[in-house]
């Protein structure tokens, strides 16, 4: 996936290392290659389970031993826009 700050290429788990190797080689030094935790499963919620959960993570990010947070959950695309504005 491509966009403004850069490209993602998902490869398994134990690949990473080789196609991290053959994308320096061919395009140069990348900015991270990092395993990155996805959900397989994703539970839907509502705006106003959002809103919360959205305040409640980033309160778990304000907090200095919490190292990342990590969830599965689905909001609207209105809720995304309106918490971005």
């Amino acid at each position: 996936m491509s966009s403004e700050s850069g490209h993602e290429i998902y490869a398994a788990q134990d690949s990473l290392r080789e196609v991290a190797k053959a994308l320096e080689a061919k395009f140069g030094e990348s900015r991270k290659a990092a395993l990155v935790w996805k959900p397989q499963n994703t539970v839907p919620v509502s705006d106003e389970q959002g809103e919360k959960l959205f305040k409640l993570i980033e309160t778990l990010n304000e907090h200095d031993d919490v190292q990342n947070v990590y969830a599965n959950f689905e909001v609207s695309d209105a809720l995304m826009q309106k918490l971005s504005a």
